[in-house]
């Protein structure tokens, strides 16, 4: 692999065959190392331009945000956007620009109590952006929940779901550049839903998977939960790694790329010279 390829932006370079048992034998925990990795793997725009990108593109009418934290994604929302975010025990650092919720409480007890719909009134969700707990089927039941309030036109994102080695995607968090098992959701909606239409964007430093073409009447991921859950929960690294690409439909870290399937799909409209 040459030092042109490795930087070129929109590129995915799957680590050289020894890195996987590199990674795993740093000592200490190596965060920058780790960082640093993902970076050369996966160049180009980070996350939160992309968010800002599907904030500019889809001027979306309403926005959920599982996992606010510190509140840095939240903030790239633009009126007149309704935002809506939810985390038990968020740390707001930033000012927010447009009408926003906050929930501080896990998204199990948000959705049970219909806090969503409520602020929906009667309207699809239009976009939404899942980081929050980093457990497989916590974010397969935050996407179950999600769907139900959502149109033909309506976008979900969920972050972490490109791991970098074995240690750092373990369900217990050992490490503090951590994705967990976040992963196995694309998998498992490729296998039950192949209605959907998924990829997942190259950017640093851990991916950004775009799911669309979603059906609130669909029942088949929640009459599958369980089995779901006894499908993946465990389904091992080692397996998953080496067919990484096409595992997680990975496209390029490239805007137009992934405009012109949003346009594919109908959600964009082409633009107009």
């Amino acid at each position: 692999m040459t030092s042109d390829a490795r930087n070129r932006p929109g590129t995915y370079t799957r680590p050289a065959d020894e890195a996987p048992s590199r990674a795993n034998g740093w000592h200490g925990d190596l965060a920058s190392v780790r960082v640093a990795a993902s970076e050369l793997r996966m160049p180009g725009r980070g996350y939160h331009a992309w968010l800002e990108h599907f904030h500019a593109a889809l001027k979306p009418a309403t926005y959920l945000e599982i996992g606010v934290a510190t509140g840095q994604a939240l903030a790239l929302a633009r009126p007149p956007t309704r935002v809506i975010g939810v985390d038990p025990v968020p740390t707001i650092n930033y000012e927010f620009k447009t009408e926003t919720y906050l929930f501080t409480e896990m998204s199990d007890e948000f959705f049970a109590r219909g806090r969503l719909a409520f602020l929906l009134d009667g309207h699809p969700l239009a976009l939404a952006f899942i980081d929050g707990a980093h457990l497989f089927e916590q974010v397969l039941g935050d996407f179950i929940n999600i769907e139900s309030h959502c149109g033909p036109w309506s976008v979900v994102l969920i972050h972490d779901t490109v791991p970098l080695d074995e240690a750092s995607q373990e369900r217990v968090q050992r490490t503090a550049f951590y994705t967990g098992d976040i992963w196995k959701t694309v998998l498992c909606l490729k296998h039950y839903r192949p209605d959907l239409d998924i990829f997942t964007i190259a950017t640093p430093w851990t991916g950004l998977t775009v799911v669309t073409g979603l059906n609130p009447a669909s029942r088949v991921l929640e009459n599958c939960y369980e089995e779901a859950k006894q499908r993946f929960t465990d389904m091992p690294f080692s397996d998953f790694e080496p067919r990484l690409r096409d595992a997680l439909n990975l496209v390029p870290n490239d805007w137009e790329d992934v405009q012109r399937r949003l346009e594919a799909r109908g959600i964009l409209q082409p633009a107009k010279f």
